[in-house]
């Protein structure tokens, strides 16, 4: 007696969450309700992750972009561990030891702490990588503005800034890697 090999996810429930919901066969995104189309865009990165943080956290601000504005000058400070050792490794091994000295918790603080780290971390790798000294952090930046201005050293235009900040947006829900179930 054997049983057939089934091929394919179709039918396959691989999570539930409330944050979003990939239609594949219409090639939607939908996140806390709004079609992603009409958030990059339209809508700032710091808006979006209030949109997914909201209901997880009582002490959640109306307004995240001064939290995470915050959390990126507080986490700023990991960047001094930032060690030649480290700096010599590969930019992902870097990132993920940066990112371990992190707290582990499940509040607001950690979370802020953890959104705001890649962007952070990520410019002050790529500068010390290429012999430049880490960009602090401007906590009065928008979240993008300030991932181009670490990166780069200077300030980015304004649609540089509206690009990555639409980008970001995009990609603000990606608990699952789509290629898995492609």
């Amino acid at each position: 007696m054997s049983q057939g090999l089934a091929h394919g996810l179709e039918g396959v429930i691989a999570a539930h969450t409330v944050l979003s919901d990939v239609d594949g066969a219409h090639g939607r995104l939908v996140i806390r309700g709004y079609a992603v189309e009409d958030l990059a865009g339209h809508t700032p990165f710091e808006q979006a992750a209030h949109l997914l943080f909201d209901g997880f956290f009582d002490d959640l601000p109306a307004d995240l972009a001064p939290a995470l504005g915050a959390a990126r000058v507080k986490v700023f400070a990991e960047v001094a561990a930032l060690d030649e050792a480290l700096a010599r490794r590969d930019p992902v091994e870097a990132m993920r030891a940066l990112l371990a000295r992190l707290p582990d918790s499940d509040d607001l603080s950690t979370a802020l702490l953890l959104l705001a780290a890649p962007a952070v971390f990520t410019p002050a790798v790529l500068r010390v990588a290429a012999g430049k000294a880490p960009v602090a952090p401007d906590p009065a930046l928008s979240h993008a503005a300030d991932i181009l201005r670490m990166t780069r050293g200077q300030p980015a235009s304004d649609a540089e800034t509206r690009a990555l900040d639409a980008y970001l947006v995009t990609v603000c829900d990606h608990g699952l890697n789509a290629s898995t179930f492609a």
